[in-house]
């Protein structure tokens, strides 16, 4: 009689618990705030001086969305 295998993620997945889900990756992470800052940049009509505080915005914002997720 043949025992079931524990079942393991693959190598590159992170472990997770039942019902909960993995923290975005920080390339992903990374990712999405640059789109953020770049829509906050648009919204100004891309003026230059402001790159600092879009991205430290665009990174609030994104904390906040995976939170409330």
């Amino acid at each position: 009689m043949k025992t079931p295998r524990k079942q393991t993620p693959a190598p590159n997945q992170p472990a997770t618990c039942a019902g909960s889900e993995a923290p975005p990756s920080t390339d992903d992470f990374q990712a999405q705030v640059a789109e953020a800052a770049y829509f906050l940049a648009q919204q100004r009509g891309f003026a230059p001086g402001f790159e600092m505080e879009d991205w430290l915005a665009a990174e609030a914002q994104v904390r906040t969305r995976s939170d409330n997720a």
